[in-house]
């Protein structure tokens, strides 16, 4: 039965994260008309939740790859070189490159999590109030500066982020932002937002410009693509454990997620290989980011099971899905509950092991799928995007909301202002809104001052603002 159910999550969440923007969040969301089956053994449902966390995270790389898409707002970062390797004739190869590195990193950094979650605790506690704020705004720094040479556009992308993820009520119950529109005060739900961003002007060039070219070149994949693939993270190691490395830090530290540390991961890829050319289909990009991936999601679990605290917007869905099956994370009573703990380990690990065979299989048949002409899979995307933004309340609010995010998608594609600077202001809205105001009212710059983590955190802002202003030309992506 764990098997069955274990195999009916990672078909499902593959599902998901081969839709365009979807991703592990959304998936989860769809589950609470699931959970009443799983009342009578919870255990089951913790293995189905999980492994839909594990399947959808390598997945999501797919739509990134092949479109332009990101799967979720975790595979942006992926979608800067690998797209533009599909397009080259290696989707194949990029796929396979992202699957073996989200995979390794899953498996090690997901090891060392539920192995050893107490000793957990002590790490998370040493990081307060601004440290927190300072790596939003490393965060910031790095999808302003690094991930685009026009840097004055994308830190006013990342401002106008921030200002529509603020959108809705503030803590005193007052509508902000609305224009006194009801609708908006619950805020503006990501779903569309990343649409209209990044699905919808990808989707805009291939219709007009269908009969001048494909998406990408239609080969068919091969074995050799797919051992290329998976020689590329080998020699490529050290880019893909940094990404690890980075992904399992950001997701120990409550709320930041996944957005976050792929951008991380790829700013720290580009950095250290200073004399090669990225946004071209430089395949350390690919690696980079995708090390990120699962090891973000692992390390996520140790701040939501430990505390009760998401570390990031998935384990907030997945804490709530816990809950209806009478499991409240954080609690004292989930540190003796070895079943609960066995249940993660075998869903997540075995999940991500299931996943990569599955997807490579995918990956293999990547090129034929892009032989497909693109006047029959645009309707299909569209009315996916459609069918999951008309989710939230089913109105023509829905999609106008669409609409509105995907004209300014097709003009910020046009005038190469910073997708990924808009998303990423977006995502950490409240974070750094919230972050900013504890900051200011409970610590002084002579307290600051004392706090080694944090000013090792600011240097690295400004060394990467340094680096981004004075080495702007090597990379271009909106």
């Amino acid at each position: 039965m764990e098997l069955a159910i274990l195999m009916a999550g990672i078909v499902y969440g593959l599902i998901i994260g081969l839709i365009p923007a979807a991703g592990a969040t959304t998936g989860l969301i769809t589950l609470f008309g699931v959970m009443p089956y799983f009342v009578g053994d919870p255990y089951l449902g913790v293995i189905f939740c999980v492994a839909v966390v594990a399947s959808s995270t390598t997945g999501d790389s797919f739509a990134g790859v092949l479109l332009g898409i990101p799967g979720a707002n975790s595979a942006a970062a992926t979608m800067v070189d690998g797209f533009p390797m599909a397009k080259n004739g290696e989707a194949t190869r990029a796929l396979s490159a992202a699957i073996t590195s989200s995979t390794c990193n899953g498996l090690f950094w997901g090891s060392l999590t539920f192995l050893f979650l107490p000793w957990y605790t002590k790490v998370v506690m040493y990081m307060g109030i601004p440290e927190l704020w300072a790596l939003v705004l490393l965060a910031f720094v790095t999808v302003g500066f690094v991930s685009t040479r026009r840097y004055v556009r994308s830190v006013l992308a990342i401002v106008l982020g921030v200002t529509v993820g603020l959108i809705g009520v503030d803590v005193n119950n007052v509508p902000r932002f609305t224009m006194g529109w009801r609708y908006l005060e619950d805020g503006v739900q990501i779903l569309p937002y990343m649409a209209g961003l990044f699905a919808i002007p990808e989707l805009w060039d291939g219709w007009f410009n269908r009969k001048k070219t494909t998406t990408i070149k239609a080969e068919h994949g091969s074995w050799q693509d797919l051992k290329q693939g998976v020689k590329d993270t080998i020699r490529c190691w050290k880019d893909s454990a940094r990404g690890g490395a980075i992904g399992s830090f950001i997701g120990l530290l409550p709320g930041l997620g996944g957005a976050m540390a792929d951008w991380l991961a790829y700013g720290a890829t580009v950095a250290a290989n200073p004399k090669e050319k990225f946004g071209v289909g430089n395949v350390k990009g690919v690696v980079g980011a995708e090390g990120a991936n699962n090891a973000q999601k692992a390390s996520s679990f140790i701040p939501t099971v430990l505390f009760g605290i998401p570390g990031a917007s998935f384990a907030a869905i997945l804490m709530g899905l816990f809950l209806y099956l009478g499991i409240d994370l954080g609690s004292p009573d989930t540190f003796y509950d070895d079943k609960l703990f066995d249940s993660m380990t075998y869903a997540f690990l075995l999940g991500t092991i299931i996943t990569a065979v599955l997807c490579y299989g995918l990956a293999y048949f990547a090129g034929w799928m892009t032989r497909i002409p693109y006047v029959y899979y645009f309707p299909c995307i569209l009315a996916v995007i459609v069918w999951a933004t008309l989710q939230y309340t089913g109105g023509w609010e829905d999609l106008a909301v669409l609409l509105v995010f995907s004209v300014f998608g097709v003009l910020c594609k046009k005038f190469q202002v910073s997708r990924p600077a808009l998303l990423i202001g977006f995502i950490l809205s409240d974070r750094i809104y919230n972050l900013t105001y504890q900051l200011t009212s409970l610590h002084t710059v002579n307290d600051l001052i004392t706090r080694p983590i944090f000013i090792f955190l600011m240097a690295c802002v400004i060394l990467l603002m340094y680096w981004g202003i004075t080495k702007r030309s090597r990379l271009d992506y909106a």
